[in-house]
């Protein structure tokens, strides 16, 4: 599963993670971590990126990112505590999820053909009220 210092990162103690963005953070890793049990519960099998030795995919930028980071939008949910990237190198979690698991886990994520070798989790729906959006 994925811990807040595999969340955090380099940035555990950088000025932008607010105690507001920390709250948020782990409670998008509680929904994200029953999530992913399900999921291995369900006979997916879940990897670990070898750049991040943790769930979280990337090198650098796929779980918190401060406001300075190049990757993302000013106030992205990433930048605000409220998703991660998940190691998916097979696209075996996306194949599993459907938007009624999502529902029920509270979750929100961008559409596979966006997020090639990872899965994007948010815990807050996007304008367009979709659980599985095009970012």
């Amino acid at each position: 599963m994925i811990s807040p210092s595999d969340y955090f990162g380099p940035w555990s103690e950088h000025k932008d993670l607010t105690e507001e963005r920390k709250d948020n953070a782990l409670m998008l890793l509680d929904r994200v971590n029953a999530f992913l049990q399900l999921a291995e519960a369900n006979g997916v099998e879940l990897h670990t990126n070898p750049h991040t030795k943790t769930m979280v995919s990337g090198e650098a930028y796929g779980g918190f990112r401060p406001q300075d980071c190049p990757v993302g939008a000013v106030h992205s949910m990433h930048k605000e505590g409220r998703a991660v990237d998940v190691y998916d190198p097979h696209g075996d979690l996306d194949r599993w999820i459907t938007d009624g698991r999502l529902e029920s886990s509270g979750l929100a994520r961008e559409a596979p053909a966006s997020t090639d070798g990872w899965t994007h989790l948010q815990d807050i729906l996007p304008h367009s009220g979709k659980r599985t959006f095009q970012p």
